[in-house]
């Protein structure tokens, strides 16, 4: 086994960094350890739109970024620890998720947090869920990665993954939400994450000699045209979401405002405005003006700013794009 130090907190880079030893780094099992800045990582298979309130995370500066494997949204910010194992697949090697968690349970109990796996994939203590974790297969080689709640700031979470479900009909997976906690809610002493690193890359080693690996920089360059390529795009982030239907609404001073999308791929195939309000034409020209166009509050902003909207209602373009968005 191998350890590989990461010490980018870039959740673009990072995912791209974990794809990379995945698809790459076949001499070994793999162990990383990383963490992210303000981030929502959805699921595979996920609509973005659907799980992340979008708005929100960019007015915050939290990126939202896709990973590997399947599963639900979940935050990372500065205060989770997030690690990787990676190894070979047959199918006759145990892969169950005991297996990876087990050190990381060992690991815990060095700062006397008694955690336990509860159902198929989540770590909890008292109930509460302190790690959340995915696998997938990439030509016979394994991943397994999970977060760590050690000291996240909780009251963000809500604000970025809340969206009303009534906005959606989508073909995509539905996050669960769960009952979290932070790890530094059940430890006597305040828990470093420095220290915890440590503890985990020991305790998968089996307290025996940690055997660093350092990619050179062929790899980095590769990494970062991941990053440019996938990781850090709208396209592969965003637009690869499960196509969906979107309605919101809103109520103002000049009636009510409400818009209905049909979306693939990200772009909007068809729109429909519906309300009470009092227009002097009708918004046919406003509908066939977002078409083609991506669900992104800076594109439907450029494809709308130049409307009078005092024709068709006594709302602001802001006022608006809040309903598209």
């Amino acid at each position: 086994m191998k350890y590989i130090r990461n010490d980018s907190t870039d959740p673009y880079y990072n995912l791209a960094f974990e794809e990379y030893v995945l698809h790459t780094f076949k001499d070994d099992d793999y162990i990383l350890l990383w963490q992210n800045d303000g981030a929502v990582v959805i699921g595979k298979h996920q609509n973005a739109a659907e799980e992340v309130n979008l708005g929100r995370a960019e007015e915050l500066g939290v990126k939202v970024v896709r990973r590997n494997t399947g599963g639900g949204a979940v935050y990372h910010d500065s205060g989770n620890l997030n690690f990787s194992y990676i190894t070979d697949w047959t199918p006759e090697k145990d892969i169950s998720y005991d297996v990876f968690l087990e050190p990381v349970i060992r690991a815990l109990k060095r700062f006397g947090v008694n955690a336990e796996k509860r159902g198929r994939n989540d770590l909890v203590v008292d109930g509460k869920k302190i790690s959340g974790n995915a696998q997938c297969l990439h030509a016979g080689r394994l991943l397994h990665h999970g977060t760590l709640l050690v000291s996240s700031d909780l009251s963000v979470m809500p604000e970025v993954l809340s969206v009303p479900d009534d906005k959606f009909v989508s073909k995509g997976i539905k996050s669960v939400r769960s009952r979290v906690a932070n790890i530094s809610r059940f430890t006597k002493e305040p828990i470093d994450i420095a220290l915890l690193r440590q503890a985990l890359a020991e305790s998968f080693f089996e307290y025996g000699i940690i055997d660093e690996r350092v990619p050179g920089a062929p790899d980095l360059d590769e990494i970062r045209r991941l990053v440019l390529e996938k990781y850090g795009t709208w396209e592969g982030n965003i637009g690869s979401a499960a196509d969906y239907s979107y309605k919101n609404s809103g109520r103002y001073p000049g009636g009510k405002v409400e818009v209905r999308l049909d979306v693939k791929k990200g772009v909007i195939q068809r729109c429909k405005i519906y309300g009470d309000f009092l227009a002097l034409i009708g918004v046919e020209e406003l509908e066939r003006a977002v078409v083609g166009h991506r669900t992104d509050r800076n594109e439907l902003m450029d494809a709308l700013s130049g409307f009078d909207l005092t024709r068709f209602f006594s709302i602001t373009l802001d006022e608006l794009l809040e309903c598209f968005t």
